[in-house]
């Protein structure tokens, strides 16, 4: 006996068989290959690095004016400046410290080049150097970004970066001929507090069309001494107020583009800084008479720095990547 099989198709069958045409399968194929582009600029990206801090000229821009780049680094995570009427440090100068390693060990760098000037400084009584740091050597109007690394993300610059690394990136000149010509003050309430006054130039275009491009930039600051009696106690020695300072910056730069992807730059900068004494009772025994160390010295410069420094660059953009190699000269005294 022979037995025989009998497929039927139900109506059910039919209904989802017609739903499986080829341009349903076509839509499903095109559904499967759609993706989503997000676009992001080299900046976005450094910021979403743990450990990394950048502050773009926008951010500059919006922010109230300051005289020194530290009161504006000063915000980010893990930062915090030295030097304080409550501390006592000498003279009250204020620099940049990350992470509670002091100073000594945050790395301060102009366009990935290292500022050296502040250790030229002689140590203070308390093992702080004498010195503002390395942070007003450039307007925050020249400033295109700065970023601020901490903990591992600094560790590839060596020890003198065991807190972090500070990095002060300036614009790049023009194709276009462009200047400018500000002035800022800060006049306290209180007349017993240092007022500030800064004047800033900038000039920058190109010397022979893209090829050849300058850039120069200066500025004149002054920022005056407490009051000696601004922290004035009836009984025993007092902190004295924060220092003042004098400074003089001029930067110069030219751009010479071998190619669209090669480029040559040759910098030079010379700076004079100088203190202006707030009358350091601390360290004076109290010493108040009109011959005394105060009134002799108060209002006067006690140290006194001159910065220059040279640099040749070369940059260039390859199909695997970047390079950048150079030869850089500071001098200070």
């Amino acid at each position: 006996m022979r037995s025989q099989n009998y497929y039927a198709i139900t109506p059910l069958a039919l209904v989802f068989a017609g739903f499986l045409t080829p341009d349903a399968f076509a839509d499903e194929v095109e559904r499967d290959t759609e993706t989503m582009v997000v676009h992001s600029t080299a900046e976005e990206a450094l910021k979403q690095q743990p450990g990394v801090s950048v502050i773009t000229a926008e951010d500059i821009a919006r922010d109230p004016p300051v005289n020194d780049l530290s009161e504006i680094i000063r915000k980010m995570p893990g930062v915090n400046l030295t030097g304080n009427s409550a501390s006592g440090s000498r003279g009250n100068n204020r620099q940049i410290d990350i992470r509670g390693m002091g100073p000594e060990n945050t790395l301060i760098l102009i366009d990935g080049v290292p500022v050296t000037s502040r250790n030229s400084v002689r140590y203070s009584w308390r093992g702080e150097r004498d010195t503002r740091g390395d942070s007003n050597w450039v307007p925050p109007e020249m400033v295109e970004r700065i970023e601020v690394l901490r903990g591992p993300a600094a560790a590839r610059y060596g020890s003198g970066a065991a807190g972090g690394v500070v990095n002060i990136i300036t614009k790049r000149p023009t194709n276009d001929w462009h200047g400018s010509l500000s002035f800022y003050t800060n006049q306290p309430e209180n007349n017993k507090e240092g007022a500030t006054n800064r004047a800033n130039f900038s000039l920058n275009g190109p010397l022979a069309g893209d090829a050849l491009t300058m850039r120069l930039y200066g500025n004149i600051n002054k920022t005056d001494a407490d009051a000696w009696d601004i922290n004035h106690a009836q009984n025993g020695s007092y902190a004295a107020g924060r220092e003042g300072v004098r400074n003089k910056d001029i930067n110069a730069l030219l751009s010479w583009k071998l190619t669209p992807q090669q480029i040559v730059d040759f910098n030079y900068a010379y700076s004079r800084q100088g203190n202006i004494y707030a009358g350091d009772t601390q360290y004076s025994n109290g010493n108040l008479s009109p011959d005394g160390l105060v009134s002799e010295l108060y209002g006067h410069e006690t140290n006194r720095l001159y910065r220059q420094s040279w640099g040749l660059t070369y940059n260039g953009i390859w199909d695997w990547g970047q390079s950048k190699a150079g030869v850089y000269y500071e001098k200070n005294q």
